[in-house]
This record gives structure tokens, sequence and C-alpha cells, in this order.
């Protein structure tokens, strides 16, 4: 019953925004993404493939500081096995999806950003703790909750109360608070608080510490976290980046994510990895970007090295 209450909530959510919208402006952004990637591992043949991806963002004002949003998400993928969506969802030989993928209702107060209904959510300073990110695209690839940010006197909040909108009726819960404090100019750090419930699984509690470090062109970030798991309860990353100028930068980020380290096994770094991503960013014009990355990686269990190589250009609009 409450599943069913959840989704008419959402569903009544997405159809009161196309009746509004026809009364109230909308405010319309989005992107468009190209993106060439190709995966190694050792004992396996590379795989390698193109992906064309388009999101089209909106957001309508309701009044009293209300709004309705709503995301439409397309992409064409060369090799479904590379694709950001949910191949469970889709069929593993899918190459192109659409959907509207993201919905719900914004509220906006003097200090904090409250988002109700469908969205992406991360957890951790680096997303080490777990991500669905808003690079996915598609159904049941992101969560259904009640997130909050904004800022508490001297902290910044980031907290968020979701399920999981998965295929079939497993709906996994994620809970998550970080508390982060600006303690110099150059120098902040935060805690992060979380547990995650497995559907009729086991239920894992989380803590992660993080800290930034500007000194001129350069800043350094790192995290660690760990779980009440038993064993391979850990998981830590640390980025050195250095800016050549307001368009151009480099990145070197250091990772492990252990098995049980993060949470549901849904860390933006791979699970059960450990390695080293060498990036770089450019930024061609106020609207177009270009990222080149290649990962370094080992399979923590087996020690099987795995690589990629990733360059994408996003246009936003």
């Amino acid at each position: 019953m409450r599943k069913f209450t959840t989704m008419m909530i959402l569903t009544g959510l997405s159809f009161s925004m196309t009746t509004v919208a026809l009364a109230a402006p909308v405010n319309l952004t989005g992107n468009t993404v190209i993106k060439y990637e190709k995966d190694t591992a050792t004992g396996d043949p590379s795989i390698s493939g193109m992906m064309y991806s388009a999101t089209l963002n909106g957001e309508t004002d309701i009044g009293s500081e209300f709004s309705l949003y709503a995301r439409l998400g397309a992409q064409y993928a060369t090799q479904p096995s590379l694709s950001d969506y949910n191949l469970d969802a889709y069929g593993s030989d899918r190459k192109s999806v659409f959907s509207l993928d993201l919905f719900g209702l914004n509220y906006k107060s003097s200090n904090f950003l409250y988002k109700l209904g469908r969205q992406a959510v991360t957890v951790g300073t680096t997303s080490l703790l777990y991500s669905r990110s808003d690079s996915n695209i598609g159904k049941h690839n992101f969560v259904d909750g009640l997130s909050a940010t904004g800022r508490a006197g001297v902290l910044d909040i980031a907290a968020v109360a979701a399920q999981e909108d998965n295929v079939g009726s497993e709906k996994n819960k994620l809970y998550a608070i970080r508390t982060g404090y600006k303690a110099t100019e150059n120098f902040d750090y935060g805690l992060t608080l979380g547990r995650y419930q497995f559907d009729g699984g086991e239920h894992t509690n989380h803590w992660a510490v993080d800290g930034t470090y500007k000194v001129g062109k350069h800043s350094v970030t790192a995290e660690y976290a760990k779980s009440n798991s038993n064993a391979d309860n850990k998981a830590y990353a640390a980025s050195w980046n250095y800016g050549f100028d307001d368009k151009t930068a480099v990145y070197i980020t250091g990772f492990k994510v252990e098995t049980n380290g993060d949470m549901g096994k849904q860390s933006d770094f791979d699970n059960d990895n450990r390695g080293i991503y060498y990036g770089l960013t450019h930024s061609l014009t106020d609207a177009d970007s270009l990222e080149v990355v290649y990962k370094n990686q080992k399979i923590i269990s087996s020690g099987q090295k795995n690589t990629k190589l990733e360059a994408t250009f996003t246009h936003s609009f």
C-alpha cells in the first residue's frame, strides 16, 4: 500500500506539472553529451563504443516558493554494456532509450532547497559512499524520496531519505546526512553519516570524513569511509587538482573501495576496485567543455587489472 501511495503521489506531480506549465512559464535547461569509452580487462577482449545523450530539464513556479520539476532523458549507445541506462530495465541489447526519468516538487526557503520526488542522489563529497547521479539516463536508475541542501548557521547541510527505484519488487532504502564546516578561507571539512537497508537483507551503517585544502592553483580533496560490516568495510578517495587557468585543469585521483565499504555497492568508484584516475578538463566556451580521463584499476578480490579511457564533450544550454 505504501509503494502504491508513493507512486500515486509522484505520478500526480508529473501530471500537475504538465497542467501548470500550460499557464505558467517553464524554465528549460539541459545538455547534449558525446562520449567515447574503451574498457579493457586482463584476459578479456576490449570493449569500445560511443554514447550520444541529451537531457531537457523543466521547472515551473507554482507560488509560495514551490516549483515543479521534470526531466526528459535520452541516450543512444553503440555498445549497450557501456551505456548510462539500466540494462536490467531495458534489456542487454537495447541501444537507445527515451524517458521522463526525473520529476517532483521543489521548495526553496531562505537557507534550504528541499526536493521531493524522483531524483538523482550522491552521498559523500567525492560520491564515495553512493551514486545515482544525474549522468544516469532512463527508468529504474534513480531514487524516490526527500532531500535537503543548504546552510544552518556555520554548517553546510546535505541530507536524503529515499527508496531506490529498482526493477521488480526490490526497494532498498538509504538515509544520509553530511555536515560541513569552513574552518579557514582555504580549508573545509565534513562528516557524513549514512544507513543502507537492503530489502529483506542486511542493513549497514556508514560514516565518512572528508576535507578539502586549496592553495594557489592547487586543491586537494580526500575522503575516508567505513561501514559496520565485519570485513572489507573501508573505502577512500584522494584527489589533487591543478588549474592552469580558468579554462584548463588536470587532476589525479587515487581510490580504493572494498566490497562492503560503500552503500549497496554503488559508489561512484567501482566497487571491489582500487586504482588511479588521470584526468584533463577544458572549457572550450561558456557552454562547451571537454574531459578526458584514463582509469587504471585492479579488482581487489581477484587481482585482475582493468582500464577505462573516456573522452566526453558536453554542450549545456
